[in-house]
């Protein structure tokens, strides 16, 4: 792996791992649903700190998926704890992956958008597989929220390339229309109040595609420069990660979806805005995401093939 790529990866695994709401409810929710004696799979295991935790409330085994190479970094992690007669690290695609059927599935595969790191796919295989039919999972339960939102500031960031030194990079800005971006979203840059988008429970759904339509009652003056999304993920009884422009900041932040051109709206205006999620590919950890918006009889169309 070039250096340059390892230290992207840390960093990014430090800012997981580092974020106290992210850690703080994972902790509490493996210590209060793993019982002594469980058998306990961790689907992405990443560095393997959920599996470890696991280990830590009881769990006799860990079986820890993860097919990138950070596998090989939590593996002697868990040598250097004293832990490795208890975890079996499997460096695979879970889908290729066969064992006996685990008490408990946890996995934190959660995208700043809650869906769009291809995690349904993935975690409805290993539920229908490699879980047992009364087995416990985290998270359990996903809600998905959007909301038009004012912000120039994000958006400004496309008029940059409309004039580089003289030349128009304008297919720069359909390369960043197609793509999901981040932002810190204030509860004051909310158009409308927020909808939820999916209320998916990761115990039964069957689907991993999403298409919804959600309609927004416009509550004051402004103009929209897209869409900010979030997620509520309920881990356990009375534990839940929150990410929404109200809740205590994370490393997630939050989506930006972001439209072509602003749109002036007032309040009693509406924008109803149609969005579909699905895999990118069968074994892809890519997710597609297209949206469609119409305010009030101003119309406009974005399409996002792809969402890294």
């Amino acid at each position: 792996m070039p250096f340059r790529k390892q230290l992207t990866l840390f960093d990014d695994y430090r800012d997981m791992l580092e974020d106290r709401v992210r850690m703080d409810a994972y902790e509490r929710a493996i210590a209060t649903t793993v019982r002594p004696g469980d058998r306990v799979l961790d689907l992405g295991a990443g560095l393997g700190i959920l599996g470890f935790l696991a280990l830590r409330a009881g769990a006799s085994r860990v079986y820890a998926i993860e097919q990138s190479d950070s596998i090989e970094l939590a593996r002697r992690v868990a040598q250097h704890n004293g832990l490795a007669d208890r975890v079996e690290f499997l460096a695979a695609n879970s889908l290729d992956c066969t064992l006996d059927p685990v008490d408990v599935l946890v996995s934190e595969t959660l995208g700043s958008f809650g869906v769009e790191e291809n995690t349904l796919p993935f975690t409805i295989d290993a539920r229908r597989r490699l879980l047992k039919p009364d087995g416990a999972m985290l998270p359990r339960r996903l809600r998905v929220f959007l909301a038009p939102i004012e912000a120039p500031q994000s958006w400004e960031r496309l008029g940059f390339w409309l004039d580089v030194a003289g030349i128009d990079y304008a297919p720069a800005v359909d390369e960043i229309l197609s793509r999901m971006s981040l932002a810190d979203v204030t509860p004051d840059q909310l158009l409308a109040a927020p909808r939820v988008y999916a209320d998916l429970d990761l115990r039964t759904l069957e689907s991993p595609s999403l298409d919804s339509t959600v309609l927004f009652p416009i509550r004051r003056r402004g103009a929209v420069h897209g869409l900010a999304g979030w997620f509520e993920a309920e881990l356990a009884d009375g534990v839940a990660i929150r990410t929404g422009p109200d809740d205590p900041s994370t490393h997630w932040r939050q989506a930006f979806f972001p439209v072509r051109d602003p749109v002036p709206l007032r309040e009693g205006d509406f924008m109803e805005v149609t969005l579909s999620v699905e895999p990118k590919g069968p074994r892809s950890d890519d997710t597609v995401v297209c949206y469609d918006y119409r305010c009030t009889q101003i119309g406009g169309r974005i399409l996002a093939p792809e969402v890294p």
